[in-house]
């Protein structure tokens, strides 16, 4: 049984035809081709012009046991702030240093394990930051950067 239907994807610039029927769900098939092509275009634009990573929520999600870990400081330095201040002006330096912080690891973590790192920020991005739909892939990435 075949079940034609006209859909448009749209990805960037990029701008799919879609014809939906029963072959197209196996592996191999053209839906798993797609899939793959937009997480590849997706990852290609996770990183700026001078190859550091973007802070992506999907990145930032990869990324936040890390954070906790090593801006522990910056952000409890913040967070009082904050609390002893409502002027948000007061805190704008520790605002500054938690994000040197945070921009300062995932650069560290996108160079010693580049790899681990995009597979799992690719699997978070494509699976809207589903942390159990990507267990796999965060094994591998705290494994080949290990919580300090």
């Amino acid at each position: 049984a075949h079940v034609s239907t006209p859909h448009l994807l749209s990805h960037k610039t990029l701008i799919f035809p879609l014809s939906l029927s029963l072959s197209l769900s196996h592996p191999g098939g053209a839906v798993s081709r797609l899939r793959k092509l937009i997480r590849e275009e997706d990852m290609a634009s996770a990183v700026d012009a001078a190859g550091d990573p973007i802070p992506t929520s999907a990145v930032l999600t990869a990324s936040s046991k890390h954070i906790a870990v090593r801006c522990q400081a910056e952000n409890v330095a913040f967070l009082k702030c904050k609390k002893q201040d409502p002027n948000p002006e007061k805190c704008l330096d520790k605002g500054r240093q938690v994000t040197r912080c945070v921009l300062g690891l995932l650069k560290d973590l996108h160079q010693n394990c580049t790899k681990e790192m995009d597979a799992y920020v690719g699997c978070l991005y494509y699976h809207t930051n589903e942390f159990d739909l990507c267990r796999k892939e965060q094994e591998a990435f705290e494994k080949a950067c290990p919580l300090e």
